[in-house]
């Protein structure tokens, strides 16, 4: 009985804490985030993982997405952020809105948009290190 009784309260302490992915809330650039007609484009999507609150900033403070230095959106764990950029290089730049807690920390990636879409994940590591990969 004490097995089923721990087995369900785990069960749902995992469906409480679980969020699904969802468009980022505050979007700064609304210009970035809808497609041009008639010039060259790549869609580029930046999806923050989720995080465990121990690691860094956690849950607590949101990303800022920057592409080539313009703040683009602001990022709660689980959401996501499409822009659209024109075919070329870009600076793809993730820090912490949080500037005390960020000590300055961040993550940028030169991006070249070739007309493909492109997908990115970033999340603050445990020890406060901010990672970001291209995954398609």
């Amino acid at each position: 009985m004490f097995k089923t009784v721990m087995l369900v309260s785990g069960a749902i302490l995992l469906t409480a804490c679980a969020r699904p992915y969802g468009p980022a809330e505050t979007i700064i650039n609304k210009q970035i985030v809808e497609p041009k007609p008639n010039i060259p484009q790549t869609k580029v999507t930046v999806t923050r993982n989720k995080q465990f609150i121990g690691g860094g900033s956690g849950g607590m403070c949101r990303f800022l997405v920057q592409i080539d230095g313009k703040d683009i959106a602001k990022l709660r764990q689980n959401q996501f952020i499409t822009a659209y950029l024109d075919n070329g290089t870009h600076l793809l730049r993730v820090s912490n809105e949080c500037d005390v807690a960020s000590m300055g920390m961040r993550k940028s990636l030169e991006i070249v948009a070739d007309g493909g879409d492109q997908e990115y994940i970033v999340e603050n590591g445990f020890w406060g290190q901010y990672r970001m990969w291209r995954i398609k």
